[in-house]
């Protein structure tokens, strides 16, 4: 067995590529019976005719004006670097519900229409009306971009592949638009949704001074693959850092969405969601916590409810103070130095929070923490 033809049959399996997976493998076949090895060519033959009888297509939905059918997700192997071997995507399930995505109703409404778009894809397609199928979140860590791409998955029934940029960006010259190729070559011909986290790693602007040129190969072979991307795929990326994008790329979605940080009324909505998920009994002033928590992003305020529900377990009691004394030992890193404390509390009037709010959440008089700032501020 010719090391040269088992080494083109491992390549063809691990770029997920069918067709040029059976002719490596009829090589290695027609190799075998050169030699005289008949039970072993039978062997592989019979192998791969069974594989071919147990998998089927195992899903259809309807693009356009019939029914296309596509490859089952959990049966595609993802390709991998060439040099790392790590994969470049993983296939991931999500159990995330729309209805654990807590942004402002505008923005609800706008992911509610890019679900139901691909819903009724068939019926768009009779109208001559097309489907929306690439959808860009922005906003600061923590905002939800990822849950919210879990939960359009979710929402669809579709699996999701997760591109691993450990895996996708190399540092061998020309590699990472190779991968690139893999990862869209790969999914073309399933019912999926291609998920690009950290998206700026691979659509810089062209003209950043600082990167070579195989940054500008890297996102003229992605913008290559946006435009040929086919309608069974779903494509969300999602990026911290939108400043960086190459213009062109803007242009290749129907949707952007910006993540800010919520809003009092979605701060609100986290605090009660993280009550209900925990099953925290307590009376909580969830407006108090609400204001407390300007500034802090979703994810933050998960992490908050999370240690309040310990506490709570573990003690059997939570008052809103409770929760606010966490909220400062987080801030702080749990540091016991009273100045530390003392400027998260500052950090907290600074952003609007009142401090009739401040005293209220930390347990205290209005007049107690009046004089504490203004002597930690040098104002008496």
């Amino acid at each position: 067995m010719k090391a040269e033809l088992v080494e083109n049959l491992i390549v063809a399996h691990c770029s997920g590529n069918e067709q040029q997976f059976s002719e490596a493998l009829n090589t290695l076949i027609k190799d075998e019976e050169k030699k005289g090895n008949m039970p072993t060519a039978t062997r592989f033959r019979k192998a791969y005719e069974q594989k071919k009888k147990t998998e089927g297509p195992v899903s259809d939905h309807a693009v356009g004006s019939s029914a296309v059918f596509f490859s089952s997700a959990s049966q595609t192997v993802a390709p991998r670097d060439k040099d790392s071997l790590l994969e470049l995507y993983e296939i991931v399930y999500s159990e995330t519900s729309l209805d654990e995505v807590v942004l402002p109703g505008n923005q609800k409404t706008i992911i509610q229409q890019f679900v139901d778009e691909q819903n009724n894809a068939a019926n768009l397609k009779k109208h001559n009306i097309p489907v929306s199928n690439r959808l860009l979140l922005c906003g600061p860590p923590g905002c939800g971009k990822t849950m919210t791409a879990y939960a359009i998955g979710n929402a669809l029934k579709l699996p999701i592949a997760y591109v691993r940029l450990d895996g996708l960006v190399s540092s061998y010259l020309g590699q990472t638009s190779t991968n690139l190729r893999k990862v869209f070559d790969s999914v073309k011909n399933q019912r999926i949704i291609l998920f690009l986290d950290e998206f700026d790693a691979i659509a810089k602007k062209r003209d950043d001074t600082n990167e070579l040129g195989e940054l500008k190969r890297v996102v003229t072979t992605l913008l290559q693959n946006f435009d040929n991307l086919p309608s069974n795929v779903i494509l969300i990326a999602a990026t911290n850092h939108e400043h960086l994008l190459d213009p062109a790329i803007w242009r290749r979605f129907n949707f952007t969405i910006t993540l800010d940080l919520p809003a009092v009324e979605q701060r609100k909505a986290l605090i009660q969601n993280g009550l209900t998920k925990y099953g925290i009994k307590a009376k909580i002033d969830v407006s108090t916590i609400a204001k407390v928590t300007e500034g802090m992003s979703g994810a933050l305020i998960e992490e908050l409810m999370l240690a309040a529900a310990k506490k709570y377990l573990l003690d059997g009691s939570l008052k809103t103070a409770d929760v606010t004394a966490i909220l400062i030992q987080q801030k702080t890193k749990y540091s016991d130095n009273n100045d530390e404390s003392m400027k998260v509390i500052c950090d907290m009037l600074d952003r609007g929070v009142s401090l009739r709010a401040a005293a209220s959440a930390l347990g205290i008089s209005h007049s107690t923490l009046e004089y504490q700032v203004k002597k930690f501020r040098g104002e008496v």
